[in-house]
């Protein structure tokens, strides 16, 4: 890698400053539904640019296409909810504190190889491969005093097309149970992303830490329901 660019460095710094403007200027109020797809777009073709560094930090960057993707639709959909406001909004979430959190809370329940990244002081995503988000799915979907969420249309298409694509369905309706603003989608490598709230984020990981950790966990157990057409996140019966 070049130390310097005469081309390329001062292109970057433009838009390191333009960003700065935009962030500088944007608030709950302000965010036209024009202005956000302009932003995510440019979220988009960085990481693309980016991408093309490595393969592994196009490995990193994967998440932020289905991320994009994500914040599109919930745009789209409820374009006032787009920004999160009111008091929940004032809560300051440290994102340090909510990552390693929930990371500590996968670890216990054995769910390995997975990667947590904030996306900004809004969005927190994981990344697991299809059986440990299928797995994540069950322990979510088995805490009993939230209210069983309906598919989505989206999601319905999804059961049975695969297993990641039938662990992503599963995942995204245990999460919906968690607050608005989640989602679960596949990426190109066939591993499941899931995006949530800070609020989310928080849930999540108490309700992690408020189920059992089982001493020893078969290999069984944890690829239960990836078959095609598997519907039974409403586990823990």
């Amino acid at each position: 890698m070049k130390h310097s660019n005469p081309l390329l460095d001062p292109l970057a710094e433009g838009a390191v400053i333009a960003v700065c403007a935009l962030a500088d200027a944007a608030g709950p109020d302000r965010w036209s539904s024009g202005a956000v797809e302009d932003a995510a777009t440019a979220l988009e073709v960085l990481a693309g640019a980016l991408a093309e560094l490595s393969p592994e930090a196009a490995e990193l960057l994967e998440v932020v296409p289905a991320a994009v993707a994500a914040l599109r639709e919930r745009v789209e959909r409820a374009p006032a909810a787009a920004v999160p406001s009111g008091p929940a909004a004032d809560r300051v979430e440290d994102p340090a504190v909510l990552s390693t959190g929930l990371r500590r809370a996968l670890t216990a329940h054995s769910l390995a190889g997975h990667r947590v990244h904030q996306l900004g002081p809004a969005l927190l995503t994981i990344t697991l491969d299809a059986a440990h988000a299928q797995a994540l799915a069950v322990l979510l979907a088995a805490r009993r005093k939230l209210p069983r969420q309906a598919p989505t249309a989206e999601d319905e298409l999804r059961w049975g097309a695969g297993p990641a694509e039938t662990a992503a369905a599963a995942l995204a309706v245990a999460l919906a149970a968690y607050g608005p603003g989640t989602y679960a989608r596949v990426l190109a490598s066939g591993h499941v992303t899931a995006g949530l709230t800070p609020s989310a984020a928080r849930q999540v990981t108490d309700a992690l830490n408020a189920r059992p950790v089982a001493t020893a966990p078969s290999s069984r157990a944890r690829r239960r329901g990836l078959g095609h057409g598997w519907k039974g996140i409403d586990a823990g019966r």
